[in-house]
């Protein structure tokens, strides 16, 4: 909902909760920090009542935030292919940040229905993604010259070198099914991948930095590891290869991995002796449902609850959520503290601030 001035109205029902979290989030702020938010999984429909983007939209015009992200599953499943194609525009459309950043997620390709008979009908490919979803990026970020269809970019923070890196772990194949004629062979909704081009894009490029001083931090929807995760289902092919480009990104050594072959081969080769030891951030991530925080190898992986307004069967813990009050929603204000070398989440909606 909008004023006459084309500014969002936050609902009722959120307005005081959104207000006093704004006021928590700029007192966090100094000239040691740098703000931006982070949701995923809103799964937003044609019916959607699209109150957490009108509240994102509000969030960026009272507070000083470098972007916001979603990680994914930024759509949930449209009836037919052409209900999916324009939910997605009136998404985008619905979003006034200039670095609105998202990643691909499961269920943004709408391979859902009839996955594995006739899913090929109802499909928004990668190229439609880009055009209606990636396009209006182009001036903003770096995508992989060659592959831009891969849907996989970075975006640097100058003043605070820092270097944002948004992954796509549904970066699969679309090959026909050769024995059922109407289906994917891989479907975008159960099968996960990072390409053999998006991962020498991240060793050879993204990861190749302006100079020793920049730090990188990473946003995909499936993490790359399974281990101690509630919700958590397929692993996406060659996730190892990825842990170890990063893993050899931070101890600033070289990296070969064992080419493979197939639908998902890789064969990956890098050294990053030149720049020395780099600096992971943190790892963000979605697909889940789930809050939490893990480590691995020293590097902070972390999801928030979901943004649709539902409590996920995967997981007792996660708060109740009910549509038209301020559970509805959940959206965060990451702020991160360089001085200090801490995270601070602070939330709006579902579940309660953090800081890491």
């Amino acid at each position: 909902m909008k004023k006459e001035d084309g500014t969002d109205i936050v609902p009722s029902y959120l307005k005081e909760m959104v207000d006093f979290q704004i006021a928590q989030a700029k007192g966090l702020q100094n000239g040691n920090t740098m703000s931006f938010v982070f949701f995923t999984d809103p799964h937003i429909e044609s019916n959607s009542s699209f109150a957490d983007i009108t509240t994102l939209n509000y969030i960026n015009r009272n507070m000083d935030i470098e972007f916001a992200v979603c990680c994914g599953d930024n759509l949930g499943n449209g009836d037919t292919k052409e209900i999916q194609l324009d939910t997605a525009s009136r998404l985008v459309n619905n979003i006034d940040i200039d670095n609105y950043f998202l990643v691909k997620g499961n269920h943004d390709d709408n391979s859902l229905w009839s996955e594995g008979v006739d899913n090929i009908k109802y499909t928004m490919l990668p190229q439609e993604q880009y055009d209606i979803m990636f396009r209006k990026l182009e001036s903003k970020v770096k995508f992989d010259a060659s592959n831009k269809y891969g849907l996989y970019y970075y975006h640097d923070i100058h003043k605070n070198k820092v270097r944002a890196i948004f992954l796509n772990s549904i970066d699969i194949p679309y090959l026909p099914d050769e024995q059922v004629s109407k289906a994917w062979k891989y479907a975008g909704q159960s099968t996960y991948a990072y390409s053999d081009a998006q991962l020498n894009w991240l060793a050879h490029t993204a990861l190749q930095l302006p100079s020793k001083e920049w730090k990188v931090m990473f946003f995909t929807h499936i993490n790359p590891f399974n281990e101690g995760m509630i919700g958590a289902d397929n692993i996406a092919y060659n996730s190892d290869i990825l842990l170890q480009i990063i893993d050899a990104f931070r101890a600033g050594i070289s990296y070969n991995s064992i080419p493979s072959s197939g639908d998902f081969a890789q064969a990956v080769s890098v050294n990053f002796s030149s720049q020395g030891e780099g600096d992971v951030i943190a790892f963000f991530y979605g697909h889940t449902h789930s809050e939490q925080v893990l480590v691995r190898d020293g590097i902070k992986y972390i999801s928030t609850w979901n943004d649709s307004p539902y409590k996920p069967r995967s997981n007792p813990n996660a708060p109740n959520r009910i549509l038209g009050t301020t559970s509805e929603i959940c959206l965060n204000i990451v702020t991160l503290d360089f001085a200090q070398d801490k995270i601070f989440m602070t939330k709006f909606g579902a579940g309660n601030d953090l800081i890491i």
